[in-house]
């Protein structure tokens, strides 16, 4: 998909730039200021045509809205955080999963998500409750 406007070039930039999945309520906050008057309708249209384009994957979570980032093949997990719905990526992978596949079970992929608090809304580090 070639990016055409300044609305999808600027909500495309974003995601590049934030590097993390995102919801499309704050891809439109953050592009707003490059492209002012961008609509929540345009943002959706928008991650549509670039998650049919393979430019954007669709991340979706028990328990949060969806999420976007740019498409990557680099395999990763994420942390929720069950207070802010932040979804972040975690580096690094445990790997060792065949060892709990029932007998004659070929595993082809899989997924890690750690549920929990981030820093910022901890009450030990991050902001009031």
């Amino acid at each position: 998909m070639q990016l055409k406007t300044t609305q999808q070039t600027s909500i495309f930039r974003v995601l590049d730039t934030l590097n993390r999945p995102v919801t499309p309520q704050e891809l439109l906050g953050a592009a707003s200021i490059e492209s002012p008057g961008l609509g929540l309708a345009t943002v959706y249209r928008v991650l549509k045509k670039l998650v049919e384009a393979d430019r954007v994957q669709k991340i979706e979570l028990a328990g949060v809205p969806p999420h976007y980032e740019v498409q990557s093949d680099k395999h990763h997990h994420f942390f929720v955080c069950e207070d802010c719905q932040r979804i972040l990526e975690i580096t690094g992978c445990p790997g060792g999963f065949k060892k709990f596949l029932p007998e004659g079970f070929t595993m082809t992929s899989h997924e890690v998500i750690l549920y929990g608090i981030c820093r910022d809304c901890s009450p030990l580090t991050g902001k009031e409750n």
